[in-house]
């Protein structure tokens, strides 16, 4: 019996901020080269995008104080799928891979 899996791939994008708002800029045609090479590899895999902007005054996001990767704080409200899971100790955000071996979201 086949099952159905959704497979779900994250991939950060950095635009000048007028790309944002841009009609078919550089986001745009990032976008349409990442659908047309998923849908080279899987056939009509391709089924939606979203983007969040990575701004951490609005959305629960910052960069990790030891590797600056992009992390979620999984304690805090709100984690963005896709994000890598972190946690703030010490005052500092960590990634799962620089929290403490013992930390519950270390990796």
């Amino acid at each position: 019996m086949n099952r159905a899996v959704l497979l779900t791939l994250s991939v950060i994008v950095e635009v000048d901020e007028a790309e944002l708002t841009a009609e078919f800029g550089e986001l745009d045609r990032s976008g349409h080269r990442l659908r047309d090479a998923i849908d080279a590899v899987v056939p009509d895999g391709w089924l939606s995008t979203r983007q969040i902007v990575l701004d951490p005054d609005d959305v629960n996001c910052g960069r990790c104080a030891v590797c600056d990767g992009w992390v979620t704080d999984r304690e805090r409200p709100d984690p963005i799928d896709g994000l890598c899971p972190g946690a703030v100790v010490d005052g500092r955000l960590l990634c799962d891979e620089h929290l403490p071996p013992d930390h519950r979201w270390a990796f």
